[in-house]
């Protein structure tokens, strides 16, 4: 048996895999932390409210474009959402375009939120996307501890159901004043 060159076949196959794997690793999806994460959590369901993925509330803020190949979330999948012990003031905005568009158009539909209660927590209680749209500017949503700052339907959407239509979150944690 020639040993140093069973070694040297060794440390290549060793070296294949490893890159193999760093390579692997740099094009899957990224999952949301949630168990570091100390600002809690919006999770989402499908129409079947079979839970599809959650978003990690960021330090400061960060958009997520779910039609982007790298994001846990899969882009018009998720039907109900509902809120983990999410600090106040924190900013939540729903986007049905992948660029996170405030246009106000008729093929376009957003919702931004605002939470005013720390910590707000929904304990399970799922909310539609659909149902925002019964929800105006400035209106605390019942029993959600959360108001509506902002919201356009367009009028392709009027008769349209808005549940697995979702493809953006800009989300934006309020920040402590020293």
């Amino acid at each position: 048996m020639n040993y140093p060159r069973t070694v040297l076949t060794t440390c290549a196959w060793m070296m294949f895999f490893g890159v193999s794997s760093f390579a692997a690793a740099q094009t899957a999806p990224i999952k949301q932390d949630d168990a570091r994460n100390p600002y809690g959590r919006i999770h989402f369901n499908n129409d079947k409210g079979e839970e599809k993925c959650t978003l990690a509330i960021p330090a400061t803020s960060q958009i997520f474009n779910f039609g982007a190949s790298n994001q846990y979330c899969e882009n018009n999948m998720v039907s109900t959402f509902w809120l983990e012990n999410i600090p106040s003031a924190t900013l939540i905005q729903f986007y049905e375009n992948e660029s996170c568009s405030d246009a106000k158009t008729d093929d376009n539909f957003f919702f931004k939120l605002k939470t005013v209660k720390q910590p707000t927590e929904w304990s399970s209680a799922t909310m539609s996307i659909d149902e925002l749209r019964r929800s105006s500017a400035g209106e605390l949503i019942p029993k959600k501890n959360t108001r509506v700052e902002d919201a356009h339907v367009g009028s392709y959407f009027a008769t349209r159901n808005l549940n697995e239509r979702l493809s953006c979150v800009y989300i934006e944690r309020s920040q402590p004043v020293n």
